[in-house]
């Protein structure tokens, strides 16, 4: 199709000396793009999908290596199979496996990432492991990706994400200190819960004066916690997908800051964003927009970890932040990353940590992902081995492949050593962004939510610098 309308533009214009060359031109083209396309056919295949959650290392490796194998992609939880025709059946009546959504290739497949703003609508080919994937022609891959950071290719090792049970290596599960035990158990994902459902009380969609009830009920909690509030103030505008395009707004990100002990220029964010919406990302008050795991969850789980803190003396500052206008496209942590980038005082973020839905888990695995990149590899081995000390129950998964999907996003392109901790992927969960995601169905909140809370407190702990009884815990010297 690009061929034929580029000869026919040259063609109508005399842009070419003559139409002989012109189909010359033309035939060069359509050449390239059917090679290109041959190319992927050629690994076009049937799919299946096992879950491979606890399957350990080597029965997973036998699976890859399976006679009628094509190719194989882990998405954490589970495993995309390109097979042989005349193997689909078999390997379709596996224990675990299922008939996948079509014919693919790897090469054709990309991942569409959690993330809400003004970025191009995408018909969802199919969800593996928790990861929405989008099918469309090889040609189109890299172009689409480097406009769209919903999107990103697989990596050329295949494994989008890997379930902790099937590393090479298991996650060291390190002594306890008591001191940061102390803190874990301060954890109470009863208390948590009851702050979620109170802040999905209000409706907190960015064109909402809810949002601002929300942000002072925010602050009411950050105070009560002995922290100092600040607003980070922000225009909301050009929301080109909403119809009519609404007037510029402005919104606040609220902050609760922990002033550190010898530290106090070295900072620890852990942030979530409290906007909430449904269907229309535009609906200041029409219809109900709770958002009890998106993402009440996350910022109960921020105001959470300043209760477990608030008694604490730090090395280091933290502060506990929560954001608005993410689900217009993460505004309020890019203006407030391009705010500190602007003042240099970028420099004195030394860790970002982020939580939004971590409050659904439908099979009671309790199954979790760290996303981060490669460059922060020891903070994905961090957090993974606070886990396996500290919230043992909780099933890991971890990916150096993330996609552009919630507000740590700009803090991780600003080259912070960032994480973003939450379920398994905001597909699996039915209400995402419907009047429906209220607590009562938050399938297994409280065991996953927990979990993930005790995780970040151990990291938070070492990486802030803790003093307990007069011990100080310090795991950055």
């Amino acid at each position: 199709m690009l061929a034929t309308t580029i000869w026919r533009f040259f063609k109508k214009y005399k842009i070419l000396a003559t139409l002989t060359f012109a189909r010359m031109y033309k035939t060069l083209i359509t050449t390239a793009f059917l090679s290109v396309a041959s190319v992927a056919n050629a690994q076009l295949a049937p799919t299946v999908v096992i879950d491979i959650n606890h399957k350990g290392r080597a029965a997973l490796a036998q699976l890859k290596a399976r006679s009628g194998v094509l190719w194989a992609v882990e998405f954490g939880s589970e495993l995309l199979l390109g097979v042989e025709p005349a193997a689909l059946n078999t390997l379709a009546s596996l224990d675990g496996a299922r008939l996948g959504p079509g014919h693919t290739s790897p090469e054709e497949l990309v991942t569409v990432g959690h993330i809400c703003g003004d970025f191009q609508a995408h018909r969802i080919w199919g969800t593996v492991g928790g990861y929405d994937l989008l099918r469309q022609p090889v040609s189109l891959n890299s172009m689409q990706v480097l406009r769209d950071p919903s999107l990103a290719k697989l990596p050329l090792n295949r494994i989008v994400a890997r379930a902790r049970s099937n590393e090479d290596m298991v996650p060291a599960t390190e002594p306890k200190a008591a001191e940061i035990a102390q803190l874990v158990a301060r954890v109470d994902a009863n208390r948590w819960f009851q702050t979620m459902s109170d802040l999905s009380a209000f409706n907190r969609n960015s064109f909402s004066t809810g949002l601002f009830s929300a942000r002072d009920w925010i602050r009411q909690n950050f105070v009560a916690q002995g922290l100092a509030p600040s607003d980070f103030n922000f225009q909301l505008a050009n929301v080109t997908s909403c119809s009519p395009t609404p007037a510029p707004i402005n919104l606040p990100n609220i902050i609760g800051q922990k002033t550190g002990g010898s530290l106090p220029n070295e900072w620890i964010v852990i942030g979530a964003h409290y906007d909430s919406r449904n269907p229309s990302r535009c609906d200041g008050a029409l219809n109900p927009q709770p958002g009890a795991n998106d993402n009440a969850s996350g910022c109960a789980g921020v105001i959470e970890l300043a209760r477990v803190f608030a008694q604490t003396q730090t090395d280091r500052s933290i502060l506990f932040m929560c954001f608005s206008g993410e689900e217009q496209g993460l505004v309020g942590s890019r203006r407030y990353v391009e705010a500190l980038t602007n003042s240099g005082e970028i420099s004195k973020v030394k860790l970002m940590l982020n939580m939004d839905m971590i409050g659904f888990d439908p099979n009671g695995t309790n199954t979790a992902r760290i996303e981060s990149n490669a460059v922060h590899q020891s903070l994905i081995t961090e957090l993974s081995n606070a886990a396996a000390t500290y919230a043992p129950e909780l099933n890991i998964i971890t990916s150096t492949n993330p996609n552009g999907g919630s507000d740590h996003f700009y803090f991780l392109q600003a080259g912070i050593p960032t994480a973003f901790t939450w379920e398994n992927g905001a597909s699996i969960y039915p209400h995402y962004h419907q009047a429906t995601d209220i607590p009562a169905n938050m399938t297994g909140a409280r065991a996953l939510a927990g979990g993930i809370l005790k995780m970040n407190t151990a990291v938070l702990a070492r990486q802030a610098g803790i003093f307990l009884d007069g011990y100080l815990i310090d795991g950055f010297e």
